[in-house]
């Protein structure tokens, strides 16, 4: 009987606290040695955005400027 709960339960998880977040974040060498996987993910986002990536910032900057400058009603 396969239980996923059970399995799930069972992935060893770590919290991380602020500052070894805020280390991660920073790029810093030594925290990322001892992140593991999430040290790659970090790693593979902090690499510049690619052209097809950007492709629709202009609209979305737009709509954002559009929606922050109307006024809400009373």
């Amino acid at each position: 009987m396969h239980d996923e709960r059970r399995h799930e339960m069972s992935i060893p998880t770590r919290r991380l606290d602020r500052d070894t977040a805020d280390l991660l974040l920073d790029g810093d060498s030594n925290a990322l040695n001892r992140a593991g996987r999430l040290a790659a993910l970090l790693r593979a986002l902090c690499g510049p955005a690619r052209p097809h990536e950007l492709a629709g910032e202009p609209a979305a900057v737009a709509a954002f400027l559009a929606r922050l400058t109307r006024r809400r009603p009373p």
